[in-house]
């Protein structure tokens, strides 16, 4: 009984005892007004517990909620009905107590609290998944009433389920009959939800005021209640990613790789993508696809963050096998990542079950079949995924790449893509031979050093993401010219698209370098990964877009990519 004193203190302590007076007194009025049609409603009292403050005040009703929490809501609903009992109106004494019950939802969860009976799926069981499909909403009874066909006195049952055989008269032992129009029924959907841990997703029924909750791609804390073979969701919470302060401390190698490159931002990318794929090639090979690669993580983790634009990779050369690899290797930088096969892979599921990290194609596109190819770009030129119940935007980056040799054409990609990184172009042959040769001779393992540099920056990552960026004037003439006399040059490489992408990979430049405004440095950055990957002959000389070995190298070509780009361009950089 202590546990009922302390429950009905709380309740009265939070006002839920005035709700539920409120809600009862409107109950018994719409049962007096219309006797006939309005014959045993249900009533049904809508309790958000929140656990952190139940577990403050109570620490043991809290405690008891959390491992008993169908005993806790058999409490509830004895409460409520003798709320509803208490109050002085007509033919109350009519209400059966299987019409009256309580829906507790829980929020401030917390996550860490388990006990050792989990695996029996006692008490309340915290999940987290991301929500793949929503299936169309269905019926389900609230409770139902068989009557007597002899017509018995009060001999009306109600159900808060469907028999599978129906009951008999407690009088003359008849078999009783449903009145269907006294069925009360509410909606519920099945959801399908994958988590991080588990690669079988799971279905979980979601009853009533949960379905406005739900959009497909979204991460949920899922609190369950197991009631035999049916696991009933109790409540579900969307989780949001929060900005880090401004004044949350840099990681210490990071500021110290931020001073030695002079807060110049094509030098600082180009440091920090350097560790990216360290086992699959040299650090110095394949920059253009690393700092894209890099550029298009922030992109991903800012966009779950602000909602600001994504940037998608298209990786394009003669041989691309080892970007594949580079991209798998990049891929474990994200919270998520999918990889979309070229037989059985769902376009549309791997799209949204990739939400909020990457989805990736490891293959050339000539190797996926034309409905895979048009669905992705499809959905990338919309920025929309349909399903059949609901519409979504898209909320993953796609990376893939592609040769010249084969009949692709890199101009209606780029349109899509919005740019084309500079892949593999047989530059870098002699180095990899090397690589592989040292390799196969000196099996290594991976070094303390290599594993907390990827650990740095993924850290580092998460600490930009929540940057708001703004282009200065500067910044935006410099792009707005270059889109202009690349457009008159060549109209098929420099697309509507372009000036996008432009405009996202200075932005998230200068989010990288943990700055609000995107300056002429980080326009200059994103100009020359265009220029770059722009299919030949291309507009600046070859030389000035390789990356060379080392930093004092690429500073000297991107001066003369300076001069070359304000002849271009007619504007003055420095």
């Amino acid at each position: 009984m202590e546990l009922y004193y302390k429950l009905l203190l709380y309740l009265d302590k939070r006002g839920f005892l005035n709700e539920m007076k409120k809600n009862c007194v409107s109950f018994l009025f719409e049962c007096n007004t219309d006797k006939q049609s309005n014959r045993f409603p249900p009533l049904r009292q809508l309790l958000e517990l929140d656990i952190m403050d139940l577990l403050n005040i109570f620490p043991d009703l809290g405690d008891f909620l959390i491992k008993e929490p169908l005993q806790f809501q058999r409490i509830c609903n004895d409460i409520l009905y003798a709320c509803v009992k208490s109050l002085e109106y007509e033919n109350k004494q009519n209400i059966d107590v299987m019409q009256v019950a309580v829906i507790i939802r829980l929020k401030c969860f917390p996550p860490h609290i388990t006990y050792p009976n989990q695996r029996q799926y006692n008490g309340v069981i915290f999940l987290k998944g991301l929500l793949l499909d929503i299936s169309t909403p269905s019926s389900y009874v609230f409770h139902t009433v068989w009557s007597c066909p002899e017509e018995c006195e009060n001999n009306e049952v109600i159900l808060q389920f469907i028999p599978k055989a129906p009951p008999k008269c407690y009088i003359c032992r008849n078999i009783l009959f449903e009145n269907s129009g006294l069925r009360r029924c509410g909606e519920q959907v099945k959801a399908t939800f994958i988590s991080e841990f588990e690669l079988i997703p799971k279905k979980y029924l979601v009853a009533d005021d949960l379905i406005p909750k739900l959009k497909i791609g979204r991460i949920y804390n899922i609190h369950v209640v197991v009631l035999k073979k049916i696991k009933a969701v109790w409540s579900v919470e969307e989780t949001t990613y929060l900005p880090a302060p401004l004044t949350y401390p840099i990681p210490e190698d990071i500021k110290e790789l931020f001073e030695v490159c002079d807060g110049v931002p094509w030098k600082f990318i180009y440091c920090l993508a350097s560790p990216i794929g360290a086992r699959v090639c040299p650090l110095h090979c394949f920059m253009h696809v690393k700092i894209s690669l890099l550029l298009s993580l922030v992109s991903v983790k800012a966009n779950s963050v602000l909602g600001s634009p994504i940037i998608n990779v298209l990786i394009s050369g003669y041989e691309t096998k080892y970007v594949g690899d580079l991209m798998r290797e990049a891929a474990k930088l994200a919270d998520r990542s999918v990889l979309l096969g070229n037989s059985h892979g769902s376009v549309k599921t791997s799209f949204i079950a990739s939400s909020g990290g990457v989805c990736f194609l490891p293959l050339p596109l000539y190797l996926y079949n034309q409905k895979q190819i048009s669905h992705v770009l499809k959905t990338l030129e919309s920025g929309e995924i349909t399903t059949e119940n609901s519409e979504m935007k898209m909320q993953c980056a796609v990376w893939a790449h592609t040769n010249y040799s084969k009949k692709i054409t890199i101009n209606n990609l780029s349109s899509i893509f919005g740019t084309v990184c500079r892949g593999d172009y047989g530059e870098y042959s002699d180095d990899i031979s090397e690589f592989l040769l040292r390799g196969s001779m000196e099996e290594t393992k991976m070094s303390r050093d290599e594993v907390k540099a990827i650990e740095t920056v993924m850290s580092y990552i998460n600490l930009t993401a929540g940057m708001n960026v703004t282009l200065d004037r500067t910044a935006e003439n410099l792009l707005k010219n270059y889109f202009l006399a690349a457009r008159k040059e060549r109209p098929q490489v420099a697309t509507i698209g372009s000036i996008g992408a432009l405009i996202a990979v200075s932005m998230t430049s200068a989010r990288l370098c943990h700055r609000s405004v995107a300056n002429i440095d980080d326009a200059l950055l994103a100009i020359w990964l265009h220029v770059c990957a722009s299919p030949e002959p291309r507009f600046a000389p070859e030389e000035y877009l390789q990356t060379p070995p080392c930093i004092q190298k690429l500073h000297k070509n991107m001066t003369h990519f300076k001069d070359w780009l304000e002849q271009f361009t007619g504007s003055c950089i420095l």
